[in-house]
């Protein structure tokens, strides 16, 4: 394990402990895990390590520059995620004691996508399972149920979730989450876990949603402004997950949540298929985790526009104990 650091911190994802250290990256990432931090307990224990540097070109470091763009996964499942422009390399290496590894350039740890979801990829990997994975995807909680909310980008996840959270449910993320399936063996539920207290907004969004002053951790590549959280949203670790919901913004044909079939919502949750995409988990575990999720958890599709009440009233309808039963 890498040297301590006084930089370094102790956080738990989806009950799992880990420990991020490293050098001055440190503290540019650390905003992003406010709500995972582990205030007391962890600080001797021996924990899997999320490893920070800087330098000024990792991606073209012998052993990376002749390699492209993307994700790259070898027989004994070490995981190698390579960016350029700007310049990072992100890395699982699993064993007895995984190891994360997140080596940035200055303006990479500048940047919007990584300040607000620093080590995704790696984090995706080290939580993949046959019932756990990290999915796109946005989740809220009210007196500890949660809705997933499904869709591909731009369907409207960001906005709802952050719509719920103003108005007092709390936050598990906007854009990545953990599931995990339930246990019935054990009696545990099917659960979603936050990772991020962050949001990347468009500048429409950011007016609507009166965000202007939360404060900038950075700008994507699509010009999305990436914010820390402000105090009067409460990020949540851990909720019963009770309904997935498919979000289709513009749609006014879909003013209350429609139940739908099981199947349908195997299909939907393959938008939220991160681990396959990256690399950071097999097929066999996503479709392991989504079909014991379908199987536990009721589905529905929800249309979106700008009556926020209608929206508000809608989710946390299907958050009422019995309310998810349509």
């Amino acid at each position: 394990m890498s040297a301590r650091t006084d930089s370094s911190f102790p956080v738990r994802i989806a009950g799992r402990a880990l420990r991020v250290t490293g050098d001055a990256g440190t503290d540019a990432i650390r905003p992003a895990f406010r709500g995972v931090i582990e205030p007391v307990g962890l600080e001797e224990a021996a924990l899997p390590s999320l490893c920070v540097s800087l330098h000024p070109d990792p991606a073209s470091k012998p052993g990376w520059a002749a390699l492209a763009i993307g994700s790259h996964r070898a027989p004994d499942g070490c995981l190698a995620i390579i960016r350029r422009g700007p310049s990072s390399v992100e890395q699982f290496i699993p064993g007895a004691e995984p190891t994360l590894l997140l080596e940035a350039s200055p303006a990479a740890l500048l940047s919007g996508d990584l300040r607000s979801q620093p080590a995704h990829h790696a984090l995706a990997a080290w939580l993949s399972g046959p019932r756990m994975q990290m999915v796109h995807a946005a989740a809220v909680a009210l007196d500890g149920r949660a809705a997933l909310f499904i869709g591909v980008g731009g369907r409207g996840k960001t906005t709802t979730a952050l719509v719920c959270a103003q108005a007092g449910f709390g936050f598990l993320g906007d854009d990545l989450c953990v599931v995990e399936a339930g246990d019935p063996a054990r009696g545990t539920p099917p659960t979603v876990h936050g990772v991020y207290a962050t949001s990347k907004l468009n500048a429409d969004s950011r007016q609507r949603l009166q965000a202007s002053d939360w404060p900038v951790l950075g700008i994507t590549p699509s010009g999305k402004s990436a914010v820390a959280l402000p105090p009067q949203i409460t990020f949540q670790r851990s909720a019963r997950l009770v309904a997935i919901v498919s979000v289709r913004a513009g749609d006014a044909s879909l003013p209350q949540p429609r139940r739908i079939p099981p199947r349908q919502a195997i299909q939907m949750l393959g938008s939220t298929a991160l681990p396959i995409a990256s690399g950071s988990g097999t097929p066999a575990h996503w479709l392991s985790t989504a079909a014991a999720l379908v199987r536990e958890v009721p589905a529905f599709e929800l249309g979106l526009d700008w009556e926020l009440d209608r929206v508000l009233s809608a989710v946390a309808g299907l958050l009422k104990p019995g309310g998810n039963q349509a």
